[in-house]
């Protein structure tokens, strides 16, 4: 029996008549189709983007209307080129190189700059052509660029040889910037709830929120996040959780890396006790166990410190669910990475006062209108 098929016959033991209560009225409520797990197409790594969706696909053979006496060029990593090429004694001598790159990604690239990665000979230069500064790549698009070497003007060409690397180095805009982290931050929360690395375990995130301070503090909702308003404590259980070198990335691609802004958040989406998890919190001198609670992650690429941020004011917001089946010990994706918009407020104080350094999780709704509820009813209907 295949995955999907186990995983639809587990669902249909426990959907049947799953009986809840919410303010008073009883409802039935069915699981159905199982939600496949997302996969993230970009992966992000010590701070800057791993390009693996844009990447050099072709290198044409070596060719020249002014002579050289030999050259090769081959594909190093994804962007880079290696070269090791010998003109002629002549001053004009001159090699080329058509070079495809290829966008295999769902995002738009735009060229900045090919940088020199390591080169033996100053006597040397070389051109790119065909491309212009942000120039851009869509999805499954191609360009081809022409790199040139050849003597610069008045340079010595007693020594006519060169052992170069290359970069293509190529850029998102800052929605697609915020996509890539917003992905890559999903595949790390899966990797938490799933204790993928004991470190950074799910039951850390569970002391991490049960030990979150402050008079505001929820018992049926809790959260926790390192937006720019959250104490101390809250921001260092975030970092740690998912590892400082994750947390900073280059977010606007500047390439100064930046903290990425995260809010992480249990509560009871889909009205059922026996999916997802529970916990207990102490009201007073009593015990009291909150059941059924999913995991909803939230990211923005926002910083409210630098951008002059309003309290109100709607904020570009990635959100991902995640439960568990009944019985079940894996964490899986309910409601998919999802674009939507949330208002500022204050991380302590909410929406009636105190600075715009946070967002509203209550108030989030999709691009398409749809708030995190109606998204997962959606899911298990």
């Amino acid at each position: 029996m295949g995955r999907r098929s186990l995983f639809l016959a587990i669902m249909a033991i426990f959907s049947i008549f799953t009986l809840l209560t919410t303010s008073g009225v009883v409802a039935a409520w069915v699981y159905g189709t199982p939600v496949e797990p997302y996969e993230s197409q970009m992966t992000v790594s010590l701070g800057s983007f791993d390009h693996n969706k844009l990447y050099v696909l072709n290198i044409s053979d070596p060719y020249s209307s002014s002579g050289y006496s030999s050259a090769d060029m081959e594909k190093v990593s994804d962007l880079n080129v290696s070269v090791d090429a010998t003109l002629n004694s002549a001053s004009s001598s001159s090699v080329s190189f058509d070079v495809t790159i290829y966008n295999g990604s769902d995002l738009t690239y735009y060229y900045n700059e090919t940088e020199t990665v390591s080169a033996d000979n100053n006597n040397i230069a070389y051109t790119v052509s065909g491309i212009e500064q942000k120039d851009s790549i869509g999805p499954e698009e191609s360009k081809t660029v022409t790199v040139t070497f050849t003597f610069k003007n008045g340079a010595s060409t007693n020594d006519p040889s060169i052992s170069a690397e290359l970069h293509f180095n190529f850029v998102l805009d800052k929605d697609s910037i915020g996509i890539v982290v917003a992905r890559t931050a999903v595949d790390r929360f899966r990797e938490i709830l799933n204790n993928v690395v004991a470190a950074n375990s799910y039951e850390t995130l569970e002391n991490a929120m049960n030990n979150r301070s402050g008079w505001d503090k929820e018992s049926a909702v809790t959260y926790i996040g390192n937006v720019y308003g959250s104490g101390s404590t809250d921001s260092t259980a975030v970092k740690n959780l998912f590892g400082n070198e994750f947390m900073m990335m280059d977010l606007d691609g500047d390439g100064k890396p930046e903290e990425i802004t995260m809010m992480i958040k249990r509560e009871n989406l889909d009205g059922n006790n026996a999916t997802g998890d529970s916990y207990t919190y102490r009201d007073g001198r009593n015990n009291v166990t909150v059941s059924g609670v999913e995991m909803t992650v939230y990211i923005t690429s926002v910083k409210f410190e630098e951008e002059n941020i309003s309290r109100g004011e709607d904020i570009v917001v990635y959100v991902a669910t995640f439960t568990k089946l009944p019985g079940a010990t894996e964490w899986i994706e309910l409601v998919p990475l999802t674009s939507g918009m949330a208002p500022a407020n204050s991380y302590t104080y909410g929406d009636n006062w105190g600075d715009a350094d946070s967002f509203n999780t209550n108030k989030w709704e999709s691009d398409s209108g749809d708030t995190l509820t109606e998204l997962v009813i959606a899911a298990i209907s």
